[in-house]
């Protein structure tokens, strides 16, 4: 019995953050602009314009943080 009790809030804690972590998620339209086209991320380096991304990240050829392309 006493272990019940103990087990009880962890797993409470447990099912509370799946669930937060299941309304919280990303959804694609977080990557939208308002008029539906999706953003594009390019490295910032001259060298580097042909690396693109549909998402943010950082350049697999030097490591900077992509950024978005306009």
């Amino acid at each position: 019995m006493k272990k019940t009790k103990k087990m009880l809030p962890a797993l409470m804690a447990v099912a509370l953050g799946a669930a937060a972590l299941a309304v919280t998620g990303c959804s694609k339209s977080e990557h939208e602009h308002s008029d539906g086209h999706a953003h594009q991320y390019t490295c910032p380096m001259k060298e580097h314009s042909d690396v693109l991304s549909d998402k943010p990240g950082n350049c697999p050829k030097c490591g900077m943080k992509l950024v978005e392309k306009k």
